[in-house]
């Protein structure tokens, strides 16, 4: 073996232990078998209160493992957190590009249909934010009106109100499925317009014409996903990005040169 080779091996061999020994230290400080607490954990129960008992602390979690491995507990906890935003993120770039690889025809013309000024830009969020609107109230009162029916003119009847309320949540659930097939559709095209909106600055725009539609638009998805990460802009990014997206695709179906192109 080279030296190449001994570095290499080494390398790997301390990755696999530490990584060995942080999947360690997780599975012992969740462990019921480990050392007892100082006090007992409640457990989850469904009350009228509703409360979870609060989290395991980091000095807690260190009691439940061996001396040598307490150092690793802030770690592990820090890996977890990280494990968990990168499965969120993964999650968002495979959502955006199969739809991207399914729906292309529809995602460019939802594009196309976004394309403009800054009042085509305030257009489109406008008509999201009015269908995003109707659509909610609309659900709420259909929603209503259909409770009023179930338990007013199936009352008396054994199976009958339980059978319309399962048609119902199967025919709701439905039009969720469909509605959110459009929104994948609309967020997709949103990532890719903003994406190509950075690349016509200064600074990126000698990447305009070397970078592919799909990975303009992968990036333009993970910005949106780090900007929901964000305490307070977060919330407002993601219904912005909800409305927009909703009223691109509404937008493309109004629109003659976004349905037929």
């Amino acid at each position: 073996m080279t030296k190449r080779d001994i570095v290499i091996a080494l390398g790997t061999l301390v990755v696999a232990v530490g990584l060995s020994a942080i999947l360690f230290v997780g599975a012992a400080a969740t462990s019921p078998a480990a050392a007892p607490e100082p006090a007992a954990r409640p457990r989850v129960f469904f009350d009228r209160g509703g409360s979870l008992p609060p989290g395991r602390s980091i000095v807690d979690a260190q009691l439940r493992v061996a001396g040598p491995f307490q150092a690793i507990v802030p770690l592990q906890r820090g890996v977890s957190d990280a494990a968990r935003d990168a499965a969120g993120l993964f999650l968002t770039l495979l959502l955006t590009a199969s739809t991207l690889v399914l729906a292309n025809e529809q995602v460019v013309a939802v594009y196309r249909a976004s394309l403009g000024d800054w009042r085509s830009q305030a257009r489109v969020l406008a008509a999201g934010c009015v269908v995003l609107g109707l659509a909610i109230s609309t659900a709420a009162l259909a929603w209503v009106v259909y409770l009023n029916f179930v338990t007013g003119a199936l009352r008396d009847s054994p199976l009958g109100a339980p059978a319309a309320l399962q048609v119902g949540m199967t025919a709701f659930a439905v039009l969720c499925v469909f509605a959110l097939l459009a929104l994948l559709v609309g967020f997709a095209a949103t990532a890719w317009r903003l994406g190509d909106a950075l690349l016509h600055t200064r600074a990126l725009s000698r990447f305009q014409t070397q970078l592919p539609a799909p990975v303009i638009a992968l990036a333009g998805a993970t910005i949106l996903f780090v900007l929901w990460q964000i305490p307070v802009v977060g919330a407002i990014a993601l219904a912005a990005v909800v409305a927009y997206a909703i009223g691109a695709v509404v937008t493309a179906r109004l629109i003659k040169e976004g349905v037929t192109t």
